[in-house]
């Protein structure tokens, strides 16, 4: 049985401003992310813990590594911070599988978070306009966010963010998605992989 949640509680699960102010406050391309991830990693802990079983501990890290970013892009704080927890404690070769339950519980509040957003928002979330921009503008942007995510430079979040319009268009949302939950995440290697993959 659900009860009805505080909006501090809502706030400490999902911070919807952060998120929002992460993608310019593009409110129907949040809606369309926030979507998106209960595709991706609702189920998350539980394929932490079969791949940790299955001793496929590379794998098991990644997908903490994958929601911890994407985590951080939509306002999911708590679930990130622990996400960050569970990564370094398979990373560290360390006993991650007390860390689990507690990740579960915050992604499953979380994920009602969505649910109740999205809820209220419809079954149907109308796809985000993006600005108009020409070709050889959309390539200049692409060319210079390749050419910080290869420098290293932590200006391509800046970049995605304020882009985030442009980019989620010219890419599609699930690639939009990929590419900026790895550069929140300071994985600059995979959001390199997910952008060259659209060129």
């Amino acid at each position: 049985m659900s009860n009805p949640v505080s909006s501090a509680t809502t706030r400490q699960c999902l911070d919807i401003e952060e998120g929002l102010d992460r993608l310019m406050g593009e409110r129907p391309l949040y809606l369309q992310i926030l979507r998106r991830f209960l595709q991706d990693h609702r189920d998350s802990c539980t394929r932490i813990s079969a791949l940790l079983v299955q001793q496929r501990d590379s794998q098991a890290q990644l997908a903490a590594h994958s929601l911890k970013g994407s985590a951080g892009l939509i306002g999911a704080q708590l679930v990130h911070d622990h996400a960050v927890l569970v990564e370094n404690a398979i990373a560290a070769g360390a006993d991650s599988a007390p860390l689990l339950p507690q990740l579960a519980a915050l992604l499953e509040e979380a994920c009602n978070s969505i649910d109740t957003l999205l809820c209220e928002h419809g079954d149907h979330v109308a796809p985000s306009e993006a600005p108009a921009i020409d070709a050889a503008q959309l390539r200049a942007l692409i060319e210079e966010l390749v050419e910080l995510l290869r420098d290293g430079d932590g200006a391509a979040i800046d970049l995605v963010e304020k882009s985030a319009p442009v980019l989620a268009a010219a890419l599609g949302v699930p690639t939009y998605q990929m590419v900026a939950a790895a550069t929140h995440a300071f994985d600059f290697e995979t959001a390199l992989d997910a952008l060259e993959m659209e060129l």
